[in-house]
């Protein structure tokens, strides 16, 4: 590195102080004006756009928390919507079943709420808020209001399991409204199917959409299961069933099962 000179350094710090009084002087007499104004000009821009980032970076900011209040109140407003309509579906259900109760005054309902489908969907049940605490017993039919739903299978205190109609391990006597036939119907939901009634006479002629409804005559009827309920309706031509001689006949049903939420446990279905 170059070292200056003492005569060096004299003239730099005299070239200095020459040139700083000069500026003074320039300044003092608003000589650099014009100047200053061009780079004031020029820094400005650039000032504004720093300016604008962080404007826009706080713009966004509550935007974003706007956004995020709105659909907060939307999934709030969801919420209560749905609550509403499943209110709405278990007072219409309600009323139902005071209708029913109103044309079989001879019937005595229990009514209880749903509380738990069966969570595994291995089998269709579900579970309901009233036990034996209520009077409820096995074997007791269950309708929504007056479609036949299943029956009573097991009782617990403030509760009881009641396994639906189209499950495999479910039957119950049968009659077919119009042709006056009966038969057993058997679910068939683990079997790919809903429901089937079998042991119908070959010669009977059930038409398609025939109410099929729980057997009426004490021959078939299933016990504390009151005759008439409907359980669905004929589902295509029957077939014969070469090794009993009867008819296999598919039944719609017509219960709603995945959408159940207030039953009807009919308490006496041996006095009807």
């Amino acid at each position: 590195m170059t070292m200056l000179s003492p005569r060096q350094t004299v003239l730099l710090v005299v070239l200095f102080v020459a040139t700083s009084f000069t500026f003074i002087a320039l300044d003092n007499n608003r000589t650099l004006d014009p100047l200053k104004s061009g780079l004031h000009d020029s820094l400005v821009p650039v000032t504004d756009a720093f300016n604008k980032v962080g404007n826009r970076g706080q713009s966004d900011s509550e935007l974003a928390k706007e956004l995020e209040r709105t659909k907060q109140e939307r999934d709030a407003l969801l919420a209560e919507n749905a609550n509403l309509k499943v209110k709405a579906s278990e007072v219409d259900q309600l009323r139902n079943l005071l209708n029913v109760q109103q044309d079989h005054p001879e019937w005595q309902l229990l009514s209880a709420r749903v509380i738990n489908p069966d969570p595994s969907s291995l089998e269709k049940f579900i579970t309901i808020d009233k036990g034996s605490k209520d009077g409820i017993q096995v074997g007791m039919a269950v309708t929504d209001p007056n479609i036949f739903v299943g029956q009573v299978t097991e009782v617990e205190e403030h509760s009881a399991r009641v396994t639906l109609a189209v499950d495999a391990s479910f039957k119950v006597g049968a009659k077919l409204t119009d042709t006056g036939s009966d038969g057993i119907a058997y679910g068939m939901w683990q079997k790919q199917g809903r429901i089937e009634m079998r042991h119908v006479d070959r010669d009977a002629k059930p038409k398609d959409e025939e109410i099929v409804v729980t057997a009426t005559s004490s021959d078939v009827k299933t016990a504390k299961v009151p005759g008439g309920l409907i359980i669905g309706k004929v589902d295509g031509e029957p077939t014969l069933d070469n090794q009993t001689d009867d008819l296999t006949i598919k039944i719609l049903p017509l219960a709603d099962f995945d959408n159940l939420k207030v039953v009807a446990v009919i308490l006496n279905g041996d006095a009807s």
